[in-house]
């Protein structure tokens, strides 16, 4: 059995996009990197989850991972 615990960042802004990043215990051992991206308001408001294949033994290295993914996005969003 997993600890209910999830470790998350507080978030990150770009533009209208805010990136959530999350680690979430596998039934295993170990933790995978989610990253929730909001855009939005109201009935416009949309949410999007990304769960990441790698499996990182520790809650810092599923954040760390997570928050990498939200920065390569918004490069790839600044270059375009």
């Amino acid at each position: 059995m997993h600890s209910p615990y999830t470790a998350a960042h507080p978030g990150i802004t770009m533009d209208r996009f805010t990136f959530v990043p999350h680690a979430q215990p596998t039934d295993g051992p170990g933790f995978v990197s989610q990253l929730r991206i909001d855009s939005g308001a109201g009935a416009a408001r949309y949410q999007r989850l990304f769960t990441f294949t790698p499996v990182f033994e520790s809650a810092d290295g599923a954040l760390a991972y997570a928050v990498d993914q939200a920065s390569a996005w918004m490069q790839r969003k600044t270059l375009a």
